[in-house]
């Protein structure tokens, strides 16, 4: 498995730090407390630890949202395993993501087997259309998309809110309190959609280039999966805070600077004579 860094292992410890305290105080007042800076939570979300991990381009941002994954999943939602939605700015990365992370050999699947055993499945949307209840139940399963494909006002012929027959087993015997949680159509019917099925299982989510999603459609979209916390990576957060003019900060838990890349990154060459 592929070592990380100084810079990446720093950047981890201050994200489990944060997610220990917000178990005990909650999202705003763990922040605070470990940055000495002001929490700027989002409407649609005000209880949700949201952060973002500022990592310089190239300074491996998908190894660590790897173990990001898994100490989320251990020091937040204190389990064995989790369900992810992994978002990715474009179809090429998406593409790149899932094939690595599905490659056993590669690091980036290596370093989420070392979190949870090799109990595993990684999938695209499609294939998370047919997803089965014990694959949920038993396994840590990342499904991997972009937002463009979720982030939509008119939901009409998009897959992912459509009530799926290949879903119904999901939504079986659900008590009262977890029906109240789900989405229902304009006859309140409650969907057997895979947004549904996320919103029971409250994802944990991975946003890889996360300065693209800023908007307020875009919030709107992430909190119709119900996530249980949202783990930004980017080089280029937002800093700018004017909800009134839809400019949302992010809330940058952990800063690397070029220099520290730069001064992990140099290499000594051995000198023959």
């Amino acid at each position: 498995m592929l070592e990380l860094r100084d810079y990446q292992k720093r950047s981890l410890d201050a994200l489990e730090s944060y997610l220990r305290l917000t178990v005990q105080h909650g999202a705003k007042t763990a922040f605070v407390v470990q940055t000495e800076r002001p929490y700027r939570a989002v409407p649609q979300l005000p209880e949700l630890p949201y952060l973002c991990l500022r990592i310089p381009t190239g300074g491996g941002k998908t190894l660590m949202a790897c173990h990001a994954l898994g100490i989320a999943t251990k020091e937040y939602l204190q389990a064995e395993r989790a369900v992810c939605l992994w978002l990715v700015p474009s179809n090429t990365i998406r593409d790149q993501t899932l094939a690595a992370l599905r490659d056993r050999q590669h690091p980036y699947r290596q370093a989420v087997d070392a979190h949870f055993g090799g109990l595993v499945t990684v999938m695209d949307l499609t294939e998370a259309l047919y997803v089965t209840r014990g694959t949920l139940a038993g396994e840590t399963c990342i499904i991997v998309a972009t937002l463009a494909a979720l982030r939509v006002e008119d939901t009409e012929g998009r897959k992912v809110y459509e009530s799926s027959g290949a879903l119904m087993d999901h939504f079986s015997g659900l008590s009262a309190e977890l029906e109240a949680l789900l989405e229902r159509n304009g006859n309140g019917i409650i969907p057997y959609s895979l947004c549904n099925v996320l919103r029971l299982w409250r994802p944990v989510v991975i946003m890889d280039e996360a300065h693209n999603a800023r908007t307020q459609l875009s919030f709107d979209t992430l909190a119709r999966f119900n996530p249980s916390c949202i783990v930004e990576f980017t080089a280029t957060p937002e800093t700018t805070h004017k909800p009134e003019k839809g400019q949302f900060a992010s809330n940058i838990l952990h800063h690397v600077s070029a220099a520290e890349l730069k001064a992990e990154d140099m290499v000594k060459l051995p000198i023959k004579l």
